[in-house]
């Protein structure tokens, strides 16, 4: 009897190290399979945190981009309208110079009469929208007396300004506009867009104009330096 109780207890012992093997086995498989499915699952994650950071990395480039174009555009308008501007100066102080030379006693008395006139300005004053930009011719004049005559000199200047023609509009910015027909200006920048110098001989009456020496003196008309901002 004891012998067989040995053995049944061996046998036992037997069973119970083959249970304890196959739940130490069950239990390595079920940290692999939490492994493997750990493992997965980050690898389901990163790629998405990957495309996140892939797309916020191209956001920022293309907001850098826009930021240059907006600034290179910027720029190119800017230079086209300081050349539009640079264009206009030329023609009407041409008008003007063109003027000055045919009569420089007429100009100046016109300039002196109404220097708000159409003439002055790049464009008639009633085609202009109130609050825009117009180019405007201001005349200095000068008279030099020779011997024979005058020598009239004229500083022709054309500026930028802003003009009001709008009485409410002038209003609201603290000016008044009492002529129905009036306007208010305001320079649009500190220096000019043209500036010319120019100069005509006029004999006095009984008088023969000085004829212009080898070195071209006395030639008239005679134009100065010229400068444009």
């Amino acid at each position: 009897m004891a012998r067989g109780n040995a053995r049944r207890s061996m046998a036992d012992y037997s069973v119970a190290s083959h249970a304890r093997g196959v739940a130490a086995g069950d239990e390595r498989l079920e940290r692999y399979h939490e492994y493997v499915g750990r493992h997965r699952a980050e690898r389901r994650v990163w790629p998405g945190a990957a495309f996140i950071v892939e797309a916020l990395l191209l956001l920022v480039f293309l907001a850098g981009s826009l930021a240059v174009l907006m600034d290179l555009s910027a720029d190119a308008d800017a230079a086209g309208a300081q050349s539009t501007d640079l264009m206009g100066a030329l023609v009407l102080a041409s008008n003007v110079a063109e003027e000055f030379a045919a009569d420089p006693v007429a100009l100046q008395e016109a300039y002196a009469a109404d220097p708000a006139a159409d003439r002055w300005f790049s464009c008639p004053l009633d085609t202009v929208e109130s609050g825009s930009g117009i180019l405007r011719a201001e005349c200095a004049f000068a008279a030099e007396p020779t011997e024979g005559g005058l020598l009239h000199r004229l500083t022709l200047t054309v500026w930028k300004e802003r003009v009001l023609t709008d009485r409410e509009q002038a209003a609201d910015e603290g000016y008044i506009i009492n002529d129905p027909e009036g306007a208010v200006f305001e320079r649009w920048e500190e220096e000019p867009v043209y500036t010319v110098e120019t100069a005509r001989y006029v004999a006095s009456a009984g008088t023969r104009p000085a004829l212009p020496s080898a070195d071209g003196a006395g030639a008239a008309p005679t134009e100065g330096e010229v400068s444009h901002g």
